[in-house]
């Protein structure tokens, strides 16, 4: 039996709030309504990410994780209880809000995404990487890229997190950008990264072509520093970017042609101390072996 849509007076009452955005308003709403999202990593960043977006209406969300809740997740993951604790988090959080948010479809694949999952993005209008390792991050941008979905990457450990979204397919050949060398140095540095400093140097920015991918900013041999299970982090700074992934995601779902191309060529870092974010211009790399075509 085929889905209907459109907005019953009980969800019109649900969402008002967002409705009432003259930015957002019912269209908004609407195309939440028929969205589907895939989330990849349901830890600190994901469970927040899923939770947020099946609360302000999505339609369907694909949550893929391979872990299972740990005493040491709880202070950040506010989906789990101590009584879920050793519980795969995909079936927990699956569980969980589809009980408190009926309208959304939600599957969970307890699995780490593979590119051989590629079958479950045929449908998929955007795609939220919330995976904690850079090995992931790399795979999770070349598959985006390959099937031309919006991607959303995010990721914090200790005091600094960074958000940023790929979408090469949605932006006119005409934007310009300015990174590496100096913008790239100052960025890594931001962010504990070390980047291997030949690979900085050599790196082409070209001029009034697509902004890059997560490679370009980040190629393979990129020293990565710890994650935040080794560094640590605190809850409500993996909160904050988990917010801002999400309201980033909202936004390019819901908005037009300009809304979406002011999202992308942009790297935001966010400093928990200072509380402050600031942004670096991302260009592509004429090296990047996933992005650049000639």
């Amino acid at each position: 039996m085929s889905k209907t849509y459109g907005l019953s007076d009980q969800q019109f009452m649900r969402f008002s709030a967002q409705i009432l955005l003259p930015e957002f308003g019912e269209l908004g709403q609407q195309t939440l309504q028929m969205s589907k999202a895939v989330v990849i990593g349901v830890g600190g960043l994901g469970h927040a990410v899923a939770q947020q977006l099946a609360a302000a209406g999505i339609d369907e969300l694909i949550l893929f994780d391979d872990d299972k809740v740990e005493l040491s997740n709880l202070p950040r993951q506010l989906l789990f209880t101590d009584s879920d604790i050793g519980k795969a988090k995909v079936t927990v959080a699956a569980q969980k809000l589809s009980l408190a948010y009926e309208d959304c479809a939600i599957t969970a694949r307890q699995k780490r995404f593979t590119e051989q999952d590629a079958d479950v993005l045929q449908s998929v209008d955007i795609i939220f990487d919330c995976t904690d390792n850079f090995e992931s991050r790399l795979l999770n941008n070349k598959v985006a890229v390959k099937y031309q979905i919006p991607l959303i990457s995010a990721a914090i450990s200790g005091y600094q997190g960074q958000l940023l979204c790929v979408a090469p397919a949605y932006e006119p050949l005409s934007i310009t950008a300015s990174m590496h060398d100096t913008s790239l140095a100052s960025s890594t540095q931001a962010n504990s990264i070390q980047t291997n400093s030949t690979q900085t140097k050599s790196a082409k920015a070209l001029p009034n072509i697509r902004s890059g991918c997560f490679q370009c900013l980040f190629p393979e041999d990129t020293l990565m520093a710890q994650k935040c299970s080794d560094l640590g982090v605190l809850n409500a700074a993996v909160l904050s970017v988990a917010s801002m992934q999400t309201l980033m995601g909202l936004q390019w779902l819901s908005g037009d042609d300009d809304a979406k191309q002011s999202l992308i060529g942009l790297l935001h870092l966010f400093d928990a101390r200072s509380l402050q974010w600031r942004q670096v211009t991302l260009s592509q790399d004429a090296e990047c072996p996933v992005c650049y075509t000639s």
